[in-house]
């Protein structure tokens, strides 16, 4: 990565830009998502350097997930995208009429696809351009750590807790079975979720890997074992 190439993380508990791993700007204000262009542009322009690359990183919070199932008989780009549109607003409603939508477009039996307020992506977008920036990836914060783990498993698991939110993956044998966020405020409630969520399917999905980071290794059930501390 260039020295000049720049991080910027932000959600709804504020906002960090670092350089290289050292932060240059940090607000821990809350952070709504009406307030997100002046937030940006309090960033201090010496911080910014002109055609400096950016990457982007949300919060779990302001992102939901989706496991989608696609049928044979859908093919081609746009017969896709529309099935994952019409899949998120099946399960999230007409919210996510406003919402800026990307999965893998990978030919598979299942996608995972997430989204986040298209107003996200504008300001960002508006931003960068009145900065001279090159935007050059936004990511949610779980998929980057995710893309991260040192580590694999037949069946397991990636759970990240920021903030009280947590945001937990399951697949089994290369595949997504479910992805979701929720609040969770006690790192002891991990258990519960995990087994809630297991119980949605069927088969052995006994003795599986959690990867965990932002809490410590819990007890879980059926067999399954935590690998505390899995690096972003």
């Amino acid at each position: 990565m260039s020295s000049r190439a720049l991080q910027l993380d932000l959600g709804p508990h504020g906002l960090q830009l670092a350089r290289a791993g050292q932060v240059l700007h940090a607000s821990a204000q809350v952070l709504a998502l009406q307030a997100l262009p002046a937030a940006l542009d309090a960033l201090p322009p010496a911080a910014t350097p002109r055609r400096a690359a950016l990457s982007v990183g949300i919060d779990n919070a302001w992102v939901r997930w989706q496991v989608i199932d696609i049928p044979p008989a859908v093919s081609g780009r746009e017969e896709r995208a529309a099935l994952v549109r019409a899949r998120m607003a099946e399960v999230f409603g007409s919210a996510a009429q406003g919402w800026a939508v990307a999965w893998d477009d990978r030919p598979a039996s299942t996608v995972l696809a997430c989204a986040l307020d298209a107003g996200v992506l504008q300001h960002l977008q508006a931003w960068t351009t009145a900065r001279g920036l090159r935007l050059q990836s936004v990511q949610p914060a779980w998929l980057r750590g995710y893309a991260a783990l040192r580590g694999d498993a037949a069946l397991g698991g990636y759970a990240e807790l920021s903030h009280g939110w947590l945001c937990l993956g399951l697949w089994s044998g290369g595949r997504w079975l479910h992805v979701r966020g929720e609040a969770m405020s006690d790192p002891a409630g991990l258990a519960t979720v995990l087994e809630r969520r297991l119980a949605a399917f069927d088969g052995d999905l006994d003795g599986g890997r959690l990867f965990l980071r932002g809490m410590p290794a819990v007890s879980l059930p059926r067999g399954w074992q935590c690998v505390a501390g899995a690096d972003r």
